[in-house]
């Protein structure tokens, strides 16, 4: 797809998801490590080709965003993000992000947050962005960090906000403002 954004980091390439990657993204959430704090869980690789074809038509739709990260020095897929959905009422986009095990402690999912915020801020983006929101599951200490250090502030918990994986689990809210990335 001629329209699909790239983004461009010091170490990393985000593009867009393709059949090709449905072994990466099944290994990635076939991992329970990986997906303690997610709410997939892939038993078959069909779960992985029907993800990327879900992602296609949400982009197409121009609902979602969804990326393939991919390390520019190998063109290995590392993990995917994006933004999960467009609250157009609001000028809101919700993200989210997740890698293989092999990419954790290497800084990765910060370059990757901060190349989807300064997309998503940014006049590439097919929509006005005012607030970016991220939803993370209590116990998620490295995802935290994460947003802290690009500036994203914690608003409060959400009680039994998501369900997976059978049970409701409480999420804590971090946003980022248009105005907070402003620098004077």
């Amino acid at each position: 797809m001629s329209n699909f954004p790239i983004i461009e980091t010091e170490r990393l390439i985000l593009n867009e998801q393709i059949i090709d990657d449905s072994k990466s993204i099944f290994a990635m959430f076939s991992d329970s490590d990986v997906t303690e704090f997610y709410d997939l869980h892939f038993t078959k690789e069909i779960e992985a080709v029907e993800l990327i074809e879900n992602d296609t038509k949400r982009f197409n739709e121009r609902k979602s965003v969804r990326w393939a990260i991919r390390e520019k020095s190998t063109n290995d897929f590392i993990g995917s993000c994006g933004i999960n959905r467009f609250e157009d009422s609001n000028d809101i986009a919700v993200i989210g992000y997740e890698f293989i095990k092999s990419a954790w402690g290497k800084g990765y999912a910060t370059e990757t947050v901060k190349g989807v915020v300064d997309y998503s801020f940014s006049e590439r983006c097919p929509k006005f962005i005012n607030r970016i929101e991220a939803y993370v599951m209590l116990g998620n200490r490295a995802s935290e960090i994460v947003l802290e250090r690009l500036g994203f502030r914690c608003e409060g918990t959400l009680r039994q906000h998501g369900k997976w994986k059978g049970s409701y689990h409480d999420l804590k809210m971090f946003s980022l403002l248009r105005s907070d990335t402003i620098k004077i």
